[in-house]
């Protein structure tokens, strides 16, 4: 069974930065290559969860990349059957620090 999606408003904000971002510097195919990507992602982590590295610091949290350029931070919370979307940001801004 697959665990429901949420995103935080955070996780929205980020998504939003980065499809600006793409909007001022790439074509609408590559927007849309980009946001298909990106769902089939999430689908495939409501299947798997824990298929990205957990962190050391916080038990249910993970971490690590949705593509080349954009990371993925997530908490699974197991008792609502939830993926909670935490984060989603360009790996440019900043590299990652490890946890």
């Amino acid at each position: 069974m697959a665990l429901e999606i949420v995103w935080t408003r955070r996780a929205q904000a980020g998504y939003a930065r980065i499809i600006e971002y793409l909007e001022t510097h790439f074509t609408e195919k590559e927007i849309r290559d980009f946001v298909r990507q990106s769902y089939e992602f999430f689908e495939l982590l409501g299947q798997y969860p824990e298929m990205l590295a957990g962190t050391k610091k916080q038990k249910h949290v993970h971490r690590g990349p949705i593509n080349k350029h954009t990371i993925l931070t997530y908490r699974i919370r197991p008792r609502k059957g939830q993926i909670e979307l935490i984060n989603v940001r360009s790996s440019r801004q900043r590299p990652l620090k490890r946890q």
